[in-house]
């Protein structure tokens, strides 16, 4: 601001007369901006002014851009509001008395925000990365704090997840999740000085229920059937799930169950006739899950209950299905002969239930979904090895520290009988850890009786042989009997030095 004053530089006819003006700056006589409140903020945002001598102000410039004339509150207080188009400097204020300096005022740049996740839909628990982008100007914007948000799909208040992160050089953060349910994401980023904040649109992802289902692969014509299985997350709401069954080409729906507690479900079906059924499990899509398939799955139905001299293709089902469980089956030649029989009932012993011989609905329900036998000593079996398991009567052939084959065997009955020394003797297998030290071929004649290629496992005389009767208890003298014809097949597999473990319960 200029003061002006008028000098006399004439003077015509004896009288004054002024010629000219001169501006000459002044300082103010008085008066100070000592604060702003705020410090920083956006175009618009209203600033409270504080000094002393601010009643004649009359105008107020941000970074030397002009905020017209401000509003009085008393001669220590004023406001203005920042103008369009200001930048960051200094805030001065013109009185009658002069110009005034305060300090500082950063404008902050107003800031956009995107956001992208990379799946629409996981299945539970799968995983997602939501990643969202701050710029200003089309300007990435770095070391800006950020936070991610979710909520229930389309309901529900938003609530923070997971640590604050800062942008990076590029603008961005990002988030691994593990959503429970479909849920909505958004990102929001605090302002700081520089920069306004900015909250993104929202992106949901959603959730596909796990289906697990136990469905038998082999099963009987005219036998009630149970398809279970369980929904992983369990939803609020229970609900029902679906059976599908392809028929003519196309998925028609032939059955529904309850969820129940944990999940859980039991889905009951009947065939009707033998063949190849294909199904599977259906759950629809609610609020918080997006529907869910499970794998399909085919079930062989089978005709009949399976007994010694019949023949067929089901028998042949049966030989292939205990080969592929290691059961030491012989010939898979569709002939329910003798080695199908044992192999059958070394099945029925590892499932503990009735050591019969005879392929009913339970066993083929056992032999859809079966216990599956493991070797205590594995480390012992580097290359080759045999456990005899004297609680379910079989004998385990392993190569590489692996059941190979399943063979049915009786050991020592537990009875009285005279030895060959005149005594008293109990019918008992011994147990421990024992190798095999010589073996004979063909059949072998004692006073105990006669053994079929017996392979010695310790020098008094007991051994694993081959057996004309191998019954499905406990029968022996001591020693582990097995078929004629499996020991046949193990052939030179029982050789001097093999390791033998023999256990109980």
């Amino acid at each position: 601001m200029f003061r002006l004053a008028l000098r006399a530089a004439a003077l015509v006819g004896g009288s004054a007369m002024v010629i000219g003006l001169s501006a000459v700056p002044s300082v103010a006589a008085g008066g100070s901006v000592s604060g702003l409140s705020p410090t920083f903020g956006p175009v618009g945002r209203v600033v409270d002014i504080t000094g002393t001598g601010l009643a004649s102000a009359s105008d107020v410039t941000f970074g030397g851009v002009d905020a017209g004339a401000p509003t009085l509150v008393d001669d220590g207080h004023i406001r203005a509001a920042v103008p369009p188009s200001a930048t960051s400097g200094l805030v001065r204020v013109t009185t009658t008395d002069g110009t005034l300096d305060g300090p500082s005022f950063t404008v902050q740049q107003p800031t956009s925000a995107t956001i992208g996740r990379s799946r629409v839909a996981v299945t539970f628990p799968g995983a997602a990365v939501v990643r969202a982008v701050l710029r200003a100007a089309g300007i990435p914007v770095q070391g800006q704090p950020a936070r991610l948000q979710h909520r229930s799909a389309g309901a529900g208040p938003w609530r923070a997840v997971q640590a604050t992160h800062t942008t990076g050089s590029d603008g961005a953060v990002q988030w691994r999740v593990t959503p429970q349910a479909s849920s909505d994401f958004r990102v929001v980023f605090r302002q700081v000085p520089t920069y306004l904040g900015s909250t993104t649109r929202a992106v949901r992802i959603n959730v596909r229920p796990q289906l697990d289902t136990n469905i038998p692969r082999i099963a009987p014509i005219l036998t009630p059937l149970h398809l279970r299985g369980r929904v992983h997350p369990r939803p609020a709401q229970h609900g029902r799930v679906f059976l599908d069954q392809r028929l003519n080409g196309s998925w028609q729906r032939v059955e529904s169950a309850p969820i129940g507690r944990h999940g859980r479900f039991d889905l009951p079906l009947t065939l009707a006739t033998t063949g190849r059924y294909y199904y599977r499990v259906r759950r629809p899509g609610s609020a918080s899950y997006w529907s869910s398939t499970s794998a399909v799955t085919r079930i062989k139905a089978v005709k009949r209950t399976l007994r010694p001299g019949m023949s067929g293709h089901d028998v042949r089902t049966l030989q292939r299905r205990l080969r592929a469980l290691h059961y030491d089956v012989g010939a898979v030649n569709g002939s329910y002969g003798f080695d199908t029989q044992h192999a059958v009932v070394a099945f029925e012993k590892i499932q503990e239930i009735q050591r019969d011989g005879v392929v009913g609905p339970k066993v083929w329900r056992r032999l859809a979904s079966p216990k599956i036998p493991h070797l205590r000593h594995p480390e012992s079996a580097g290359s080759a090895g045999v456990e005899v398991d004297l609680t379910h009567q079989v004998l385990y052939y392993a190569v590489n520290g692996h059941i190979w084959r399943i063979l049915d065997s009786s050991t020592g009955g537990g009875y009285y009988y005279t030895g060959s020394d005149g005594t008293s003797q109990q019918a008992i297998t011994p147990t421990g850890h024992f190798s095999v030290v010589y073996m004979r071929e063909g059949w072998v004649t004692s006073k105990l009786g006669t053994l079929y290629r017996p392979a010695y496992f310790n020098n008094d005389g007991f051994a694993i042989h081959g057996e004309g009767e191998v019954p499905s208890y406990p029968a022996s003298h001591g020693c582990v009997r097995i078929t004629v014809p499996a020991r046949d097949r193990l052939g030179s597999k029982l050789y001097n030095g093999l390791s033998v473990w023999i256990y109980g319960a």
